[in-house]
């Protein structure tokens, strides 16, 4: 799977396309000056070279040679002569073509040998074959390959500064992740004074102002809430002094409703950063068990399933009922009149513990799957009290889980419905260390025979709509 995951990485990564184009520069300067010296270099030193050898051919063809001054010559210079004459014939060596053969050859490649025919004064012919010599072609040899070592060392290097070069890129990259994931704490250290290191500081400035606006936010919503206890209690004072009893009985349900948004609100802030949680080992069944219970008189009702009767997390029991009552209270309000009973799994996945809440609805839009955990989002933009709470429950359960140092996340079924799936850490030396894990190619938030329903009580895939909206 990681080299699934690879390679987009590498075909998008700006360090991959960088070292890309230097090779291909390489390349086409290499070919460049390939081209050069083949088109160029050669033909004019192959020139040079056969003006001055055919003027020394004809030099020593006058003073006519015999076999042993020949012989003489080859070893000194490397060219190999034959002669052809009305009296005689000899060649000084035995794989020289003859004259006929060479008229019809031509002259060989440069790195062979090259053929003069220069004609003799007593009416025959020398035929004269120039041989490079073996360090010549050596010599040619050790420039190829230190040509090729210095441009393999260049590479290296060029490889070795890039990476330094864009490491703050990719520590960028790497805050911005982090960013996305939530953490806002996230601060990327400037490792240079170019570019890059601007835009480092730019980031972190931005980071530091998002992080600014959202507690600044959080704290309005808190002391709001603060301030908007003392007329609440006044408004209750004064209703009970209301002769009206239908206007107090509705009076008093506002009032109600609005000290349940207060509560939640204060509850909401007291959860940041984990305050106001005190865990302790213990078993998730039976806090599952008591939850589903209150919403068995209520269609289309809840079952609980789980892999192991015991199943022991480090978990605050009280704050993790109202996390379950959370997910089932909107499982069960935006089921649908032909939807199945509400499904509760618990399982063990190797170090963690997995609650999975799948239900029978509507399902939720890919895009608005994002934000149902932020404070006051519903989908239903109308806010129709018929349809939804404030907004916040959810965001009390994902501030919940995250102070017990796990995640929340939500996904739609396959057939119908969405599945919210919360991860808590499993305590070192827990009482059921006799627990299976699961297979190793389940994720953690994939659970084999847990929130599925079965084949015959499958629905046909229905699009997804506007409609599931959380408490």
């Amino acid at each position: 799977m990681n080299e699934r995951v690879a390679g987009p990485h590498v075909r998008h990564s700006v360090f991959a396309k960088v070292v890309t184009v230097m090779l291909a520069m390489a390349a086409t300067l290499l070919a460049l000056v390939a081209g050069f010296f083949l088109l160029y270099i050669n033909p004019a030193l192959n020139a040079s070279i056969d003006r001055v050898v055919l003027e020394y051919a004809r030099v020593v063809a006058v003073t006519a040679p015999g076999y042993d001054t020949a012989k003489r010559l080859a070893s000194r210079l490397d060219v190999e002569m034959r002669y052809e004459g009305p009296d005689a014939s000899w060649a000084t060596a035995d794989n020289l073509p003859t004259i006929a053969e060479a008229r019809r050859a031509g002259r060989g490649p440069l790195t062979l040998r090259r053929f003069y025919i220069v004609p003799a004064p007593d009416g025959g012919t020398y035929l004269f074959a120039w041989v490079f010599s073996e360090h010549v072609r050596t010599a040619h040899l050790v420039v190829l390959v230190v040509l090729l070592l210095l441009m393999a060392a260049v590479v290296f290097v060029t490889h070795a500064v890039l990476r330094h070069v864009l490491q703050p890129l990719r520590a960028l990259g790497d805050g911005v992740a982090r960013l996305g994931d939530g953490h806002l704490d996230v601060a990327v250290p400037r490792r240079s004074g170019d570019e890059l290191g601007v835009l480092t500081d730019a980031f972190n400035q931005m980071v530091g102002r998002i992080r600014v606006m959202i507690r600044s936010r959080d704290q309005l919503l808190l002391d709001v809430s603060h301030e908007l206890r003392s007329p609440l209690t006044r408004l209750k004072v004064a209703l009970e002094l209301l002769s009206d009893t239908d206007m107090k009985a509705r009076m008093a349900a506002d009032l109600a409703e609005m000290e349940i948004m207060i509560g939640e609100l204060v509850e909401l802030e007291r959860l940041r950063d984990g305050h106001g949680i005190r865990t302790a080992c213990q078993n998730v069944i039976p806090i599952l068990d008591e939850v589903a219970r209150s919403f068995q008189d209520r269609p289309p009702s809840v079952r609980v399933a789980s892999t192991a009767p015991e199943i022991f997390a480090e978990i605050d029991a009280e704050r993790m009922r109202t996390v379950v009552r959370n997910l089932l209270e909107n499982a069960v309000k935006y089921s649908l009149p032909d939807s199945r009973a509400v499904d509760v799994c618990a399982a063990q996945n190797g170090e963690h513990v997995v609650i999975r809440v799948s239900d029978d609805g509507p399902g939720i839009p890919e895009h608005e799957a994002a934000s149902l955990f932020e404070p006051f989002f519903r989908l239903d933009r109308s806010r129709s009290r018929k349809t939804g709470g404030y907004g916040l429950g959810l965001s009390i359960s994902r501030r919940i889980v995250e102070a017990h140092g796990g995640t929340i996340t939500i996904e739609n079924n396959p057939r119908r419905g969405a599945s919210f799936i919360v991860t808590l850490p499993n305590p070192a030396g827990s009482p059921r260390g006799d627990v299976r894990p699961a297979p190793s190619d389940e994720s953690p938030n994939t659970l084999s025979g847990c929130g599925q329903f079965s084949p015959e009580a499958e629905h046909e895939a229905r699009g997804l709509h506007d409609g599931l909206v959380d408490h």
